[in-house]
């Protein structure tokens, strides 16, 4: 019975709220990145080995990591190929290129030819033969519609029409596959995508382009053992039968994220009697602090009583005052900032004054989304419908947003 790890959203070169860290050289979010995943090694390498490592998409933060987060991620697939452990590496949207013949961001390991490493590009059913048996792996990477794009006989369809394309191309691909299994080997399928009935986290921020959904049943079939999900960073299943799970990343991006418990999954793959766990990695804490000192005479007093009441070691903190325009000079945030740092805050990523009016602006809206990690997509929403922007128009320019951040 082989035994898989199974993890997904890396985002190497995610570096909000770090700073260079003297001794290295390197930005301490970058460092925290590469923490959770040495972790994750060390515990399928040692605590519990393993007998393949299968990453469901999105080594990087973008599809041009430059050549240091590069290094790093090769030298953790180089710890588990020389413990003679396959590695398994689905594309994800932030691995593919936003042009097509220019090469992905891990397709350096394919050129090379490494022994031991797969990676998952386009559709495919993969045999891989390990210490605990060979593990059929059916492929679903990030579908790219510029695929679609490029046919004569879909040009100017609505993005709905070449949904409903895509979503039948992959059916109709999964078929084939399904009947051309071996049944006597357990079979494992790693897409990395929206699963219908998902719950998005805060990656809305760092996506890039639009989502195709699948709908369960496509994927919940009989000969398929595990459903191996990337994309989403909220750990959760979605259903049991077969199991489909998402491990979710392995730390935090940002606040939208400071409750969710990060970490990975452990897979005892057999057929029709596949087993996992969840396991929590130490991910690096994100409080925030909300405190209101409208009716305090001693409004910095109040906030470092607030403060004090919070467990803040090594996390990333944030504040956020609820204040009257004449307590303002009051709060000064060079003192704040101090206060916060002899609590043991190890980031500390706003200070944020809300400050009481009679009236609320035209831009409320966006100041009490702001709390809940407004993204750069709801903010242009909510400025386009500010500005009373048409309904077609507003479509128009937020289909054009979802284009740049693609590209970026």
């Amino acid at each position: 019975m082989p035994k898989i790890l199974h993890l997904a959203d890396i985002h190497i070169g995610m570096e909000n709220y770090g700073r260079t860290d003297p001794s290295t050289g390197l930005n301490t979010r970058l460092l925290d990145y590469l923490a959770r995943l040495d972790q994750v090694l060390e515990y399928a390498l040692v605590t519990e080995p393993v007998d393949l490592v299968l990453i469901a998409g999105d080594i990087y933060k973008n599809r041009s990591p430059n050549p240091t987060h590069q290094r790093e991620f090769a030298r953790r697939i180089l710890r588990v190929v020389r413990a003679r452990i396959p590695v398994f590496i689905l594309t994800g949207n932030h691995d593919v290129p936003a042009a097509s013949g220019r090469a992905h961001s891990v397709e350096i390991f394919d050129a090379l030819a490494i022994e031991g490493v797969t990676i998952a590009s386009r559709l495919r059913t993969h045999r891989i033969d390990t210490r605990g048996g060979p593990v059929q792996i059916i492929a679903v990477p990030w579908l790219n519609r510029q695929v679609l794009l490029t046919k004569d006989d879909l040009q100017g369809l609505p993005m709905s029409a070449l949904d409903a394309e895509m979503l039948h191309r992959v059916e109709s691909w999964l078929d084939g596959a399904l009947q051309a299994l071996d049944h006597a080997i357990p079979t494992i399928l790693t897409f990395h995508g929206t699963l219908a009935g998902a719950t998005y986290g805060s990656e809305r921020a760092v996506m890039l382009g639009h989502d195709l959904v699948l709908p369960r049943s496509v994927v919940a079939q009989p000969g398929i053992d595990y459903v191996a999900l990337g994309h989403i960073h909220k750990h959760q299943v979605i259903g049991n039968d077969p199991p489909a799970v998402y491990p979710g990343s392995l730390e935090r991006v940002d606040f939208g994220e400071e409750h969710e418990t990060k970490g990975f999954v452990i897979v005892d793959l057999e057929k029709e009697t596949t087993t996992w766990r969840f396991i929590e990695v130490a991910a690096r804490p994100f409080v925030t602090i909300e405190v209101d000192v409208r009716e305090s005479p001693d409004p910095l007093n109040r906030v470092e009583r607030a403060i004090a009441k919070h467990q803040l070691t090594d996390a990333v903190v944030r504040v956020l005052v609820k204040c009257h325009p004449q307590q303002r000079a009051k709060l000064e945030e060079r003192v704040i900032r101090e206060q916060l740092e002899q609590a043991g805050a190890q980031m500390i990523a706003t200070i944020a004054l809300d400050i009481e009016r009679t009236t609320r602006g035209r831009f409320a809206e966006v100041a009490d989304e702001l709390k809940g990690g407004l993204t750069p997509r709801r903010a242009l929403e909510l400025f386009l419908r500010n500005k009373g922007i048409a309904t077609a128009r507003e479509q128009v320019l937020l289909a054009a947003a979802d284009d740049l951040m693609r590209e970026e």
